[in-house]
């Protein structure tokens, strides 16, 4: 019995120490980015869909890009779409956000909840299409680069660019 305690207050601790390590590593950047301490990137805090109230195609989620670096965002002109693999770095399954319709989304709290379900990535397939994640179960999709018929937005990033899909 005093093992079986033991085992389980070892466990309780390691969870715990892990959840905190996570936690520390992001961290807000200003009001309006996130920075990553394990990959050095930094992120915009919430998602176009919060700003904008509506999905984007892949060539709108292009223009967003631009335009947030025409306004200097959070002070920097190099933010650009991320990777299929810099998102999937980011997610967690155990994380307490939720998107717009509610449901969870696997973001870390420093994170602004309230936005799409489904990113835009860099990452494209062919001339025509273009790969997006879905936050809630690490979903791995392509579309048409002309559509945003599942109201998908985008989270810019900067910094060195990490992985990408191939074709």
């Amino acid at each position: 019995m005093v093992i079986r305690r033991l085992i389980v207050l070892v466990l309780i601790v390691m969870l715990g120490v892990s959840a905190q390590a996570e936690t520390l590593r992001f961290v807000e950047n200003g009001k309006e980015a996130v920075s990553d301490k394990k990959t050095g990137l930094s992120w915009q805090k919430g998602d176009s869909h919060l700003e904008l109230k509506k999905g984007l195609s892949w060539y709108e989620a292009i223009e967003y890009v631009n335009k947030k670096n025409r306004e200097k965002f959070g002070g920097h002109n190099d933010w650009r779409l991320p990777t299929l693999e810099e998102l999937k770095n980011i997610w967690d399954p155990n994380r307490p956000l939720r998107n717009k319709d509610g449901e969870p989304v696997g973001m870390a709290s420093p994170f602004v909840g309230g936005g799409s379900y489904y990113l835009w990535t860099a990452d494209e397939r062919n001339l025509d299409h273009a790969w997006y994640f879905g936050l809630g179960q690490k979903e791995e999709y392509f579309n048409l680069k002309e559509l945003g018929d599942l109201e998908q937005g985008v989270r810019i990033v900067r910094g060195d660019k990490k992985g990408g899909k191939s074709q």
